[in-house]
């Protein structure tokens, strides 16, 4: 999913014209690796926690060893970093600080209220900044970012009612946990809200072309949807299409 949405990114900011494939290439295979380093210093983190509550992944199940993960995470770091240094300042710049802020978060961020929900939302929306830093051109994608990181923050604060009983019980303090659900789903559909709301700009501001339009409003309506149910899971599937259908639109206002 990193690497695909680096390729929006590259695409959005005008890829398809200058046709800068082999930083396009090294971007999305730098973004794909980083990611995985992340997810394995977020299982060498949770490793006590994973003993309990999921003792078939990798760690807790003996498939791997802590330390063997926590090096794969390492090298896969450094891979991911050392790929940006052939594309162009820009991009190592934020592949080294988004580098950071996945160590971060698996150590320190995710146990966190609500910090954790923020880090991860501006994780995913850098990703479509990475593709278009290839480029030289990070402005294109800056509406992007921005109702992809609202959307995320949204969803991360409803999803952590879904699992409310759960981290309740194993005492992990998510924004949930601490205020309640009636609060998680007032500021998630507020966060959503904004999304939808501000989702025509791109269209108003002449950055995207005429298929942008009917496809993002058919988004908003999914959008819309999952702020209606009352239904924790719902809503994450819900949310889940809304993105992929908002991305679909910026690929066809980028390319049409």
């Amino acid at each position: 999913m990193a690497g695909i949405a680096v390729l929006i990114g590259f695409v959005v900011a005008g890829g398809l014209q200058q046709l800068h494939y082999t930083g396009l290439a090294l971007a999305v295979v730098s973004a794909f690796v980083i990611t995985g380093a992340g997810n394995a210093i977020n299982d060498y983190y949770d490793k006590k926690a994973d003993k309990k509550n999921a003792p078939k992944r990798p760690i807790p199940s003996g498939m791997i060893s802590a330390n063997g993960a926590f090096y794969a995470a390492m090298l896969m770091f450094a891979i991911g970093i050392l790929l940006s240094v052939f594309i162009n300042y820009s991009c190592l710049a934020l592949a080294g600080f988004n580098s950071v802020m996945l160590f971060l978060y698996g150590r320190n961020l995710k146990s966190s209220v609500f910090a954790g929900n923020v880090v991860v939302s501006y994780l995913t929306a850098s990703t479509f900044v990475y593709g278009a830093l290839v480029l030289g051109n990070p402005a294109a994608t800056l509406f992007l970012a921005l109702l992809a990181f609202l959307a995320n923050v949204g969803r991360e604060i409803i999803g952590d009612v879904e699992d409310i009983k759960g981290d309740m019980k194993a005492k992990i303090k998510t924004f949930a946990t601490k205020y309640g659900p009636a609060k998680s789903w007032f500021y998630g559909r507020l966060y959503v809200g904004a999304a939808v709301l501000l989702s025509p700009a791109p269209y108003a501001l002449k950055m995207m072309g005429n298929y942008y339009l009917p496809i993002v409003l058919a988004a908003d309506v999914i959008f819309i949807a999952s702020m209606i149910t009352r239904s924790a899971r719902m809503n994450q599937k819900l949310t889940k299409i809304a993105i992929f259908v908002g991305l679909v639109a910026f690929l066809a206002g980028a390319v049409v």
